[in-house]
Protein backbone atom coordinates (compact mmCIF):
# COMPACT_ATOMS: atom_id res chain seq x y z
CA UNK A 1 0.00 0.00 0.00
CA UNK A 2 2.93 2.38 0.93
CA UNK A 3 3.96 2.12 -2.89
CA UNK A 4 0.34 2.62 -3.99
CA UNK A 5 -0.16 6.16 -2.07
CA UNK A 6 3.64 6.98 -3.04
CA UNK A 7 2.13 6.69 -6.66
CA UNK A 8 -0.83 8.66 -6.56
CA UNK A 9 0.48 11.12 -4.33
CA UNK A 10 -1.39 10.62 -0.97
CA UNK A 11 -4.53 10.46 -2.52
CA UNK A 12 -5.16 6.80 -1.95
CA UNK A 13 -8.31 5.34 -0.17
CA UNK A 14 -6.85 2.06 2.14
CA UNK A 15 -10.40 0.64 2.54
CA UNK A 16 -11.62 1.62 -0.75
CA UNK A 17 -8.98 -0.34 -2.49
CA UNK A 18 -9.06 -3.11 -0.03
CA UNK A 19 -13.00 -3.70 -0.99
CA UNK A 20 -12.28 -3.56 -4.88
CA UNK A 21 -9.66 -6.05 -4.09
CA UNK A 22 -12.08 -8.23 -2.33
CA UNK A 23 -15.06 -7.62 -4.46
CA UNK A 24 -12.63 -9.02 -7.72
CA UNK A 25 -11.31 -12.64 -5.67
CA UNK A 26 -15.02 -13.10 -4.44
CA UNK A 27 -16.34 -12.82 -8.02
CA UNK A 28 -13.03 -14.68 -9.28
CA UNK A 29 -13.89 -17.59 -6.75
CA UNK A 30 -17.93 -17.06 -7.38
CA UNK A 31 -17.00 -18.45 -10.80
CA UNK A 32 -14.98 -21.43 -9.53
CA UNK A 33 -16.37 -24.50 -10.01
CA UNK A 34 -16.14 -27.50 -6.74
CA UNK A 35 -12.99 -28.92 -7.45
CA UNK A 36 -13.42 -32.44 -8.81
CA UNK A 37 -13.74 -35.33 -6.21
CA UNK A 38 -15.03 -33.01 -3.39
CA UNK A 39 -18.08 -34.26 -3.40
CA UNK A 40 -17.28 -37.97 -3.27
CA UNK A 41 -14.55 -37.84 -0.70
CA UNK A 42 -17.00 -36.21 1.58
CA UNK A 43 -19.95 -38.94 0.65
CA UNK A 44 -17.10 -41.26 1.23
CA UNK A 45 -16.06 -39.57 4.49
CA UNK A 46 -19.44 -39.29 5.94
CA UNK A 47 -20.10 -43.22 5.02
CA UNK A 48 -16.87 -44.01 7.11
CA UNK A 49 -18.37 -41.58 9.98
CA UNK A 50 -15.06 -39.67 9.98
CA UNK A 51 -15.45 -35.95 11.12
CA UNK A 52 -14.98 -33.03 8.88
CA UNK A 53 -14.29 -29.38 9.42
CA UNK A 54 -13.25 -26.55 7.22
CA UNK A 55 -9.91 -24.19 8.59
CA UNK A 56 -9.48 -21.65 6.25
CA UNK A 57 -7.34 -18.56 6.54
CA UNK A 58 -10.19 -16.69 4.85
CA UNK A 59 -13.14 -14.94 6.66
CA UNK A 60 -16.10 -16.80 8.08
CA UNK A 61 -18.60 -14.72 6.05
CA UNK A 62 -16.88 -15.70 2.87
CA UNK A 63 -16.27 -19.56 3.77
CA UNK A 64 -19.80 -20.05 4.98
CA UNK A 65 -20.76 -18.39 1.78
CA UNK A 66 -18.49 -21.02 -0.43
CA UNK A 67 -19.48 -23.53 1.16
CA UNK A 68 -23.31 -22.79 0.91
CA UNK A 69 -23.17 -21.38 -2.91
CA UNK A 70 -21.59 -25.82 -3.34
CA UNK A 71 -24.10 -26.74 -1.22
CA UNK A 72 -21.85 -28.57 1.20
CA UNK A 73 -21.74 -26.67 3.96
CA UNK A 74 -24.29 -29.43 6.17
CA UNK A 75 -21.45 -31.69 5.49
CA UNK A 76 -18.69 -30.29 8.11
CA UNK A 77 -19.42 -30.22 11.46
CA UNK A 78 -17.14 -27.36 12.19
CA UNK A 79 -15.95 -24.68 10.55
CA UNK A 80 -12.97 -22.54 11.30
CA UNK A 81 -11.83 -19.07 9.74
CA UNK A 82 -9.34 -16.35 10.37
CA UNK A 83 -12.54 -14.58 12.39
CA UNK A 84 -11.79 -17.25 15.16
CA UNK A 85 -7.82 -17.04 15.73
CA UNK A 86 -5.22 -14.67 16.36
CA UNK A 87 -2.70 -16.00 13.54
CA UNK A 88 -3.49 -17.63 10.37
CA UNK A 89 -1.68 -19.87 8.27
CA UNK A 90 1.40 -21.11 7.72
CA UNK A 91 0.55 -20.74 11.75
CA UNK A 92 -0.93 -24.15 13.11
CA UNK A 93 -3.54 -22.54 15.62
CA UNK A 94 -6.86 -23.08 12.68
CA UNK A 95 -5.99 -26.71 12.58
CA UNK A 96 -5.42 -27.01 16.01
CA UNK A 97 -8.58 -25.21 16.46
CA UNK A 98 -10.71 -27.77 13.80
CA UNK A 99 -9.39 -30.75 16.22
CA UNK A 100 -10.26 -29.45 19.60
CA UNK A 101 -14.01 -28.43 18.05
CA UNK A 102 -14.04 -31.93 15.84
CA UNK A 103 -13.30 -33.92 19.49
CA UNK A 104 -10.08 -35.28 17.70
CA UNK A 105 -6.20 -35.45 18.75
CA UNK A 106 -4.11 -33.35 16.02
CA UNK A 107 -2.52 -36.55 15.25
CA UNK A 108 -5.49 -38.13 14.13
CA UNK A 109 -5.70 -35.80 11.64
CA UNK A 110 -5.67 -35.93 8.00
CA UNK A 111 -5.60 -32.35 6.10
CA UNK A 112 -6.17 -32.05 2.35
CA UNK A 113 -4.25 -28.52 1.72
CA UNK A 114 -3.56 -26.57 -1.70
CA UNK A 115 -0.99 -24.38 -0.42
CA UNK A 116 2.10 -24.29 0.90
CA UNK A 117 1.59 -22.45 4.12
CA UNK A 118 -1.61 -24.12 5.23
CA UNK A 119 1.12 -27.19 4.27
CA UNK A 120 3.39 -26.02 6.72
CA UNK A 121 0.50 -25.09 8.99
CA UNK A 122 -0.86 -28.77 9.28
CA UNK A 123 2.97 -29.94 10.14
CA UNK A 124 2.99 -27.48 12.71
CA UNK A 125 -0.05 -28.64 14.31
CA UNK A 126 1.33 -32.69 13.69
CA UNK A 127 -1.02 -33.32 11.42
CA UNK A 128 -0.65 -35.43 8.29
CA UNK A 129 -1.41 -33.79 5.29
CA UNK A 130 -2.70 -34.68 1.48
CA UNK A 131 -1.22 -31.75 -0.77
CA UNK A 132 -3.81 -31.24 -3.64
CA UNK A 133 -2.04 -28.11 -5.21
CA UNK A 134 -4.35 -25.79 -7.45
CA UNK A 135 -3.36 -23.88 -10.84
CA UNK A 136 -1.38 -21.22 -8.79
CA UNK A 137 0.39 -23.28 -6.13
CA UNK A 138 1.32 -26.29 -8.85
CA UNK A 139 4.30 -24.37 -9.53
CA UNK A 140 5.62 -23.84 -5.71
CA UNK A 141 7.77 -26.21 -3.70
CA UNK A 142 5.73 -27.76 -1.11
CA UNK A 143 6.98 -28.48 1.89
CA UNK A 144 6.84 -32.01 2.41
CA UNK A 145 3.42 -33.25 2.12
CA UNK A 146 2.25 -36.95 2.96
CA UNK A 147 0.95 -37.30 -0.12
CA UNK A 148 0.50 -35.39 -3.44
CA UNK A 149 -2.17 -36.11 -5.31
CA UNK A 150 -3.48 -33.70 -8.20
CA UNK A 151 -7.21 -33.70 -7.84
CA UNK A 152 -9.08 -35.49 -5.27
CA UNK A 153 -10.77 -37.41 -8.11
CA UNK A 154 -7.59 -39.33 -8.94
CA UNK A 155 -8.36 -41.71 -6.01
CA UNK A 156 -11.04 -42.36 -3.32
CA UNK A 157 -10.64 -41.59 0.07
CA UNK A 158 -10.33 -45.16 1.29
CA UNK A 159 -7.07 -45.38 -0.97
CA UNK A 160 -5.38 -42.25 0.31
CA UNK A 161 -6.38 -43.68 4.21
CA UNK A 162 -4.12 -47.05 2.71
CA UNK A 163 -1.46 -45.00 1.39
CA UNK A 164 -1.21 -43.39 4.19
CA UNK A 165 -1.81 -46.36 6.80
CA UNK A 166 -4.30 -44.11 8.54
CA UNK A 167 -6.95 -45.19 10.92
CA UNK A 168 -9.08 -42.36 12.50
CA UNK A 169 -11.84 -41.93 15.05
CA UNK A 170 -15.09 -42.41 14.31
CA UNK A 171 -17.84 -39.57 14.51
CA UNK A 172 -19.69 -40.93 17.94
CA UNK A 173 -23.46 -39.64 16.39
Amino acid sequence: MARLRELTGGRLDEGDVRRRVEEANRRGCEAQPLLPGVESLLEEAGRRALRRAVASSSSREWVLGWLQRHRIAGRFEAVCARDDVERVKPAPDLFLLAAERLGVAPAACLVFEDSPNGMRAARAAGMRCVAVPNGLTRQLRLPDPDLVVSSLAERPLALILDDLSCAFPRSSS
